[in-house]
């Protein structure tokens, strides 16, 4: 094997997916094989697309696999040797067979700190939760999901204002370069893999639509967490009247300020009798800013959000067209 180049199987579905295994052909590493999730309707159309690996794999000329149930591929790939087979963002939960695969075994790139959120959402689960830093496991897949031992990992903080998205992309680079740093000494490392201390194991699950409607009795840092992890899917929302509106963006106020305003609501007794979800507009820097009033008396800041059938917009554009009357506030809708 020229310079260090090994052969693997890869599996993968997304975006994110795609970027590693072009890392992987980059860096002339040899894939004999993809998996990856079959074709899905997507755009107005509604034709089949194929996945962003899919598209990869078919672009490289490599052997694709798109089972709609991986088992029934399972004796194809046994009578192809790879080095190890690396799985990231497949999608689909693997069957036991697949765990023998692979020379040194079949490996997972996942997006926490393991053992802290195990399961499908870590990236946004870490902003949901309020943590401050993350980062990416390269670990054995194992017969339980995001519990195999940990061949290596890397540490990221995570920034105040930053959304799911974002996090997702600052992190992806990290992630690759781990993977690129790991491969070529995969034999030494796997044989000294950590186990996970089970006592510390966090869980985080699918994210789902009725996940993102916004509670403004949550604090303020609980509403501004839930606002950016749920940005770009399935995106934070409330209700004004009959109107869905959701909200992209969102600031949590400098205590100083917050204290001013609180100050001008005629001390904490105003704000206490206004309801948690109220509408408020207030001077920031001499602008107008638009702030929402939430549980444990505080006020949140929104900078972005797009009332139903009209255009994403910044929060000037939208006290521009919108006078907010007296006691208006953001809701629950009445059933999700």
């Amino acid at each position: 094997q020229k310079g260090g180049s090994m052969k693997l199987g890869y599996m993968g579905t997304p975006e994110i997916s795609a970027e590693l295994l072009k890392a992987l052909l980059s860096a002339g590493h040899e894939i004999l094989y993809v998996l990856s999730n079959p074709d899905r309707p997507r755009g107005r159309s509604g034709t089949p697309q194929p996945s962003a690996v899919s598209q990869v794999a078919l672009e490289a000329g490599l052997k694709l696999h798109r089972p709609e149930k991986p088992a029934e591929i399972l004796p194809d790939l046994q009578s192809i040797s790879v080095d190890a087979v690396i799985v990231f963002a497949y999608g689909s939960i693997l069957p036991a067979g697949f765990l023998s695969l692979g020379r040194l075994g079949i490996f997972n790139l996942h997006g926490s700190l393991l053992p802290e959120l195990r399961g499908a959402s870590p990236i946004q689960s870490a902003i949901l939760q309020g943590l401050h830093r993350t980062g990416w496991s390269f670990q054995f897949v194992s017969q339980k999901m995001d519990c195999g031992d940990i061949v290596s990992d890397c540490e990221l903080p995570i920034e105040e204002e930053e959304t799911a998205e974002e996090l997702t992309r600052r992190m992806l680079p990290a992630g690759i370069q781990l993977v690129m740093e790991t491969l070529p000494n995969l034999e030494n490392l796997a044989g000294k893999a950590t186990k996970q201390d089970e006592e510390r194991a966090t869980y985080c699950r699918k994210i789902r639509p009725e996940d993102s409607y916004l509670d403004w009795s949550k604090s303020a840092q609980e509403l501004h967490n839930q606002i950016r992890g749920m940005n770009p899917r399935p995106v934070a929302r409330t209700m004004l009247k009959d109107t869905l509106v959701k909200i992209f963006r969102s600031r949590l106020l400098d205590p100083a300020v917050l204290e001013k305003e609180l100050a001008s609501l005629q001390a904490e007794k105003q704000l206490m009798a206004r309801a948690p979800g109220e509408l408020l507009s207030i001077r920031l820097d001499g602008k107008p800013a638009l702030c929402v009033v939430t549980g444990q008396a505080g006020l949140l800041q929104i900078l972005s959000l797009q009332p139903q059938s009209k255009k994403q917009m910044d929060a000037a554009s939208f006290l521009n067209g919108h006078r907010i009357g007296a006691g208006e506030q953001f809701t629950m809708p009445a059933e999700i």
